[in-house]
């Protein structure tokens, strides 16, 4: 029990210092650059670009989900109401859909400042007060979370993945174990999104500001 107790103790120790060691990382950045510059302002802003890109063509295929979803319920409730038809693929297909448009969007959604958020202080601070909170908030808030739900998402995606998990009904659909690796796909883009935000911040607190996109478009 006491030996379980400390490996309890030591995990939990270990996701919530992966924020200390990303804030340490994006402070030695901006610390570093005084004498590698250059090429230190070079590979971040290759870093960030290329995670913005991925985040970007991801939502700009999981966009068409939203056509496709709302198609099926139309087409569901006429079969249904009209003629009098169901079937259980098509319904579960929309489960599906609608997972995968909210768990891969979520990405890009953070890169264009499109979340919720509490902004009460936050736009009238200065350019360097907005970077210190963003990167204070992606390390502490995001980073801490997202490691969470990558670890148990990953366990329940594992145990799905073993059996081959499918629907619990005999004619769904049969790619359960499918639907739920969307899950820590989901954490672990979300942790790349959220080091890349870190690290613009760090930019932006050296004197090299790489704004992100007010809109998808706008990065496109």
């Amino acid at each position: 029990m006491s030996f379980l107790f400390s490996n309890t103790v030591f995990s939990w120790g270990v996701l919530w210092a992966q924020p200390l060691l990303v804030l340490a990382f994006s402070l030695l950045v901006v610390r570093a650059m005084g004498r590698h510059a250059e090429g230190l302002v070079e590979v971040s802003t290759l870093f960030v670009r290329l995670v913005d890109w991925l985040s970007v063509a991801i939502i700009e295929t999981a966009k068409w989900l939203a056509p496709m979803m709302a198609l099926t319920v139309a087409a569901l409730v006429i079969t249904r109401y009209v003629f009098g038809l169901s079937a259980i693929k098509p319904q579960e297909s929309v489960i599906y859909m609608h997972a995968l448009l909210f768990l891969l969007a979520a990405p890009a959604t953070l890169l264009t400042n499109g979340h919720v958020r509490v902004d009460i202080y936050y736009e009238k601070l200065s350019e360097q007060g907005r970077a210190i909170v963003d990167l204070l908030g992606a390390t502490f808030l995001l980073m801490p979370i997202a490691i969470l739900i990558f670890k148990y998402g990953g366990s329940y995606a594992a145990r799905a993945w073993v059996f081959h998990e499918g629907s619990a009904e005999a004619n769904g659909l049969q790619a359960v174990y499918l639907l739920k690796t969307s899950i820590p796909v989901f954490a672990a883009l979300m942790m790349a999104q959220g080091s890349a935000m870190a690290l613009r911040a760090a930019l932006c607190l050296y004197g090299e500001p790489m704004p992100a996109p007010q809109s998808i478009e706008e990065h496109v």
